[in-house]
């Protein structure tokens, strides 16, 4: 056989082994600059190291209620609209905030969002997108109830779906963010499969509030988050 012979049978060995398994599977030596979706927020993708979060794989952003997860992950969408992906947004409490993606630059006419009637309802409905490789980028809002899933049977479903989810994701290059809501800062239970399945993992914790006329966060019609920081923990793409 010939070198050029060889090099095509390479060629179209390397390009199967993709189609089947996903771009990551295999690679040259040399390889391309990873492929990302930036969140909107230059500095927070320098922190991440490849410039966003990553295609083709899973990222779990983590926080209380008004952390800041819920911000993150609608500039993602707006970022995802803007080199011309298809986005989804699985609406799992029905808490979806239109006002708040507007505001954000999100193109309300092409988001598909998902009301699904419960947790499990919500991994069919999203297993589905992921299978069918159409979508750029899929967000899943959210988790909420960890105790529940740490539970035999709910736990079971989560892992299933996760690792069904992730060679698919990497055959379609989607990106999925999955937002995990906390009762309070670092309380995040054991023994849950998202962590050990997600390639990166940022955490959000609320710094301070700004408020306008005075009063509490709470009561004050003026107030808001004018800060939040965000961690990397455990995980981030490589």
């Amino acid at each position: 056989m010939s070198t050029k012979s060889r090099k095509q049978l390479l060629e179209y060995t390397i390009s199967a082994i993709q189609k089947r398994w996903g771009h990551q599977a295999i690679h040259t030596a040399v390889e391309e600059a990873p492929l990302v979706l930036s969140t909107g927020f230059p500095a927070l993708d320098r922190a991440l190291g490849t410039g966003g979060l990553p295609r083709g794989r899973l990222s779990e952003l983590i926080g209380c209620g008004t952390a800041g997860q819920g911000t993150l992950a609608i500039q993602a969408i707006a970022q995802a609209q803007r080199v011309g992906q298809q986005v989804a947004y699985v609406d799992v409490e029905h808490t979806i905030d239109l006002d708040a993606l507007a505001r954000a630059g999100v193109r309300l006419e092409t988001p598909v969002v998902l009301r699904p009637l419960s947790l499990s309802h919500a991994l069919e409905m999203t297993g589905d997108l992921v299978a069918a490789g159409v979508v750029g980028t899929i967000i899943l809002d959210h988790l909420h109830d960890l105790a529940l899933l740490t539970q035999s049977e709910a736990a079971q479903g989560l892992d299933r779906a996760l690792r069904e989810w992730t060679p698919q994701l990497g055959r379609s290059l989607c990106t999925m963010i999955i937002l995990t809501e906390t009762a309070s800062p670092g309380l995040y239970p054991s023994g849950l499969a998202l962590p050990y399945f997600a390639s990166v993992r940022l955490e959000c914790e609320r710094q301070n509030w700004l408020r306008h006329g005075g009063g509490s966060p709470d009561s004050s019609p003026g107030s808001g988050c004018s800060r939040t920081n965000w961690a990397l923990r455990g995980k981030r793409c490589c």
